[in-house]
């Protein structure tokens, strides 16, 4: 599923009716049918109470068309139209006068005061939005204000059609007041705005309706909205006379004193998304923790300063184990020491298969981003906002605010995939193919989340998938993990650990597979 701007959306628009043939109205009427479609989804609309405040706009039009198809399934409805009849405009227009043919009460006021009494009057069990659309810019205005606040106070079920009113479609953010609905109805393609929060939150539940544009013919190129289709297709083969090698074998390079944990965490979801062997090199001091808690893992000592970080010795001893891995990882918990900086700027360039760069490696690497064109081997950046700031000297809050545009602008700049990790995660290629991964909550937000992220990452990259599908594939179930975690958790108590159970539930729910919990201690 495609994600685009306001802009985008309109130059679909107009190629569908234009090049097409497919008229505006026909368009429209789509666009309503498949409102009352989703309202469906949550009541008997038979004699139901339903309110709709509809704009000037097409987003209005959309709102009349509400009105007949819920008139047409016994609900009771009523319209308030923000201004007047008279000054409403083509397929809006259209629907209006077809509304009115149908006998629907269209109350044409600007009057506060009066909306007020029809509200209070009406009492219904349904508010469907239909004022602003996606094209809405700055913060909102005089009635508009009130009228907005005055629909959040009622507690009423709210349907937004294509977003939810005083929502920027472009970037998720308002100013001054916006519409939260309890779900929203986007029409054809999301919007960015459905997206990027606080707009994805604000529009409740998302449906897309299909309008009739044929999907197939929208030209490639717009980023992409990751899909359970998309991810079970995804899913590496698991061939039934497989061995440790046919599953790959990952070395990953973590950990320091005081951040065993990391590369522990790193290390087991490797193993648990389905890599055949994984071997954990890090500090000899922090291996002895470990060995006992972690039996399933292969450890490599590794030379250390006298901090118990890795020293720059520890190339030699690594060395060994290079040509036996499938794919490497380095930075979770290896700390920015100098002497563990040299080591890495020296280890690096020596690697030749798929590499996984996280964590305090990209910090390290950000006090010489041209030392990323001295590697030799295909590689995955894993940053957080404020590591990509350290890698760009953008600030976070830019990052955050254009991150689907930059996303594939530092993937190509870089040479590498980018990953950049938050609300949502972008995953970006050199070849600026990019995806937007709608899983997790903000329980992802806590010490250890990236690490595991990584594993998982890593372990479908040594099972043969590409940089970019092994790192779509393990955002989503990472996200998902964390979704699935709260059947019985919350998002406050979320830790690494708990994503680390979720795991098997994760991959039981894409490859359809009923995951059963073990009561048998209960």
């Amino acid at each position: 599923m495609r994600l685009v701007t306001n802009e985008e959306m309109k130059k679909i628009d107009k190629w569908s009716i234009k090049t097409l043939g497919m008229p505006g109205c026909v368009l429209m009427e789509n666009a309503g049918r498949g409102c009352v479609n989703v309202l469906e989804e949550y009541f008997d609309l038979e004699n139901i109470a339903v309110l709709i405040v509809c704009g000037k706009g097409n987003n209005g039009g959309d709102g009349f068309v509400i009105a007949r198809h819920l008139q047409n399934r016994g609900s009771f409805v009523k319209v308030i139209l923000i201004g007047r009849g008279k000054s409403l405009k083509g397929d809006a227009l259209l629907n209006y006068k077809f509304a009115r043919h149908a006998d629907i009460e269209i109350h044409e006021t600007v009057d506060i005061a009066r909306i007020k009494r029809i509200l209070s009057s009406f009492n219904p069990d349904i508010i469907v939005d239909a004022i602003f659309g996606t094209g809405f810019e700055g913060p909102t205005r005089g009635m508009y204000t009130r009228l907005i606040n005055m629909i959040n106070n009622t507690e009423k079920f709210v349907l937004s059609v294509d977003i939810p009113s005083g929502i920027h479609g472009n970037d998720g953010q308002f100013s001054k007041t916006c519409i939260i609905a309890d779900a929203t109805a986007t029409m054809c393609l999301p919007k960015r705005g459905n997206y990027l929060y606080p707009g994805r939150e604000l529009c409740g539940d998302l449906y897309i309706v299909d309008i009739g544009v044929p999907y197939r013919l929208i030209n490639d190129g717009f980023p992409q909205v990751l899909e359970f289709d998309d991810v079970y297709h995804l899913m590496p083969p698991r061939p039934p006379d497989g061995n440790k090698g046919t599953f790959g074998n990952v070395l990953i390079i973590a950990g320091a004193r005081g951040f065993s944990g990391a590369a522990a965490m790193a290390a087991i979801s490797a193993l648990k998304v389905g890599a055949g062997l994984v071997r954990l090199a890090a500090p000899k001091s922090i291996l002895n923790a470990l060995a006992a808690k972690y039996l399933e893992i292969v450890k490599v000592p590794l030379s250390e300063t006298k901090d118990q970080t890795i020293s720059p010795e520890a190339v030699n001893d690594l060395l060994p184990h290079i040509d036996k891995a499938d794919v490497v990882i380095i930075g979770p918990g290896i700390t920015t020491n100098p002497e563990t900086a040299k080591f890495l700027f020296s280890f690096l360039p020596k690697i030749t298969v798929p590499l996984v760069i996280d964590a305090d490696a990209i910090n390290i690497i950000s006090k010489n981003v041209r030392f990323l064109k001295k590697l030799n081997a295909p590689f995955i950046l894993t940053p957080h906002p404020g590591e990509l700031s350290r890698l760009t000297k953008l600030t976070p809050q830019e990052i955050n605010s254009k991150r689907i545009d930059l996303a594939p602008l530092l993937a190509k700049k870089f040479s590498g995939v980018l990953v950049l990790k938050g609300a949502p995660t972008i995953i970006a290629s050199s070849s600026k193919e990019t995806y937007i991964n709608p899983t997790g909550n903000s329980g992802l937000a806590s010490a250890g989340s990236g690490d595991v992220l990584v594993g998982m990452i890593s372990g479908f990259l040594a099972q043969n998938l590409s940089l970019t599908e092994a790192s779509a594939l393990g955002v989503f179930l990472h996200g998902l993990c964390a979704d699935l975690a709260m059947e019985r958790n919350n998002e406050y108590s979320l830790t690494a650990e708990d994503l680390i159970e979720h795991i098997p539930a994760s991959i039981n729910y894409i490859i359809g597979r009923e995951f059963v919990e073990d009561k048998s201690n209960d």
